[in-house]
């Protein structure tokens, strides 16, 4: 053994820790570098927009979701059940086998939509529900509008103008949860007047699908036997729509109110001419932007962005955020609010083009 080799037995003879102390240190760096690589927030995020209800109100969501996820880099994958339940359920499993990260759904039933989110759950992959509560399930997140305060709203512009006198409730799709959050709102108002029998509540009842037609033929129904009618706490626009059109045929157009909801091009064409009496804007662009933060984070598995509240679908406290960012809009404030946000174009609302 030369020189050189006894010397460098000699220290790892005499000096054993040293040998131990670098290897030590080689396992904890790779140890602190495999856990910063596993967790890196996910870059390549797959997100699906399960889209149940279709109308004008939904069109819009639908586009100010799809410009901020591509302002986000991310192409959303949009299905579009149009009203039918069996198509959401067949397109929404098409999106888990697709493997996206996240799902973003407008549910047409809350109720039965809890088993496609279980569904996603076994697959890992999360759900918000966007603007309906899906029920009895493991949702990830709720986000909304404040419904309690809509119904509010609504209800106190009506009762603003007519103290008292007969009133007729149409609420919307007993299936969407968000009606029984309207009807909260709009009792919230009309009860303290019931109690003192200033408003008498002629008829409080839900409409299925949230239907024109439907909501057209119980006011006409009504109005077959009674014309003695004051107002109309109408939930949203398109019910409005029936209900107008009952009036108008019973010579009642102006004279009984009507209130809606979503600022929809036809609602604010009838309340510029008379035949609506409001409606709800609410701010979707600000909706679809919160959505698209809260799926992102989802998707890389980082921290909820905003403060959180929570609501209780039935088996979970669910995190949620409601937004409250809506104004009631009449014929006198049209053009500072829908038509100066850009929602609707001018020229359709008042000159019907």
């Amino acid at each position: 053994m030369n020189r050189n080799t006894s010397a460098r037995y000699h220290f790892f003879l005499t000096k054993p820790n040293v040998m131990k102390s670098i290897v030590c240190k080689l396992l904890s760096l790779i140890f602190v570098v495999s856990m910063i690589i596993s967790c890196q927030p996910k870059t390549d995020v797959k997100i699906g927009f399960s889209l149940g209800p279709m109308h004008e109100r939904w069109e819009k969501d639908r586009d100010f979701l799809v410009d901020n996820f591509k302002s986000k880099g991310v192409n959303l994958i949009v299905k579009e059940a149009h009203n039918s339940e069996e198509t959401q359920k067949k397109q929404f499993q098409e999106l888990l086998k697709a493997n996206v990260d996240v799902i973003v759904m407008v549910a047409i039933n809350s109720n039965t939509a809890g088993a496609l989110v279980q569904m996603a759950k076994e697959k890992g992959v999360k759900v918000v529900a966007y603007d309906r509560l899906i029920m009895n399930c493991d949702l990830d997140y709720y986000i909304s509008f404040d419904y309690i305060k809509i119904g509010e709203l609504q209800a106190d512009y009506l009762t603003r103008i007519k103290p008292t006198g007969n009133y007729m409730i149409l609420g919307g799709a007993i299936e969407d949860h968000n009606s029984g959050f309207l009807h909260l709102g709009q009792m919230n108002i009309l009860q303290p007047l019931v109690t003192k029998s200033d408003i008498n509540i002629v008829l409080d009842t839900n409409v299925k699908d949230w239907s024109a037609d439907v909501a057209y033929d119980i006011v006409n129904d009504y109005l077959e036997t009674s014309t003695d009618l004051d107002a109309i706490v109408s939930s949203n626009d398109m019910m409005a729509k029936g209900a107008s059109k009952a009036l108008d045929e019973h010579d009642l157009t102006g004279k009984v109110l009507i209130s809606g909801q979503d600022a929809e091009s036809d609602a604010c064409k009838r309340i510029v001419n008379g035949e609506q009496t409001m409606t709800v804007y609410k701010y979707t662009e600000s909706l679809a932007s919160a959505t698209t933060n809260i799926a992102l984070s989802l998707a890389k598995n980082g921290d909820l962005p905003y403060s959180q509240t929570t609501i209780n679908n039935g088996k979970i406290m669910v995190p949620s955020v409601q937004l409250p960012n809506m104004i009631q809009v009449t014929k006198e404030n049209m053009r500072m609010t829908v038509i100066a946000d850009g929602y609707l174009d001018e020229k359709v609302v008042f000159n019907g083009n």
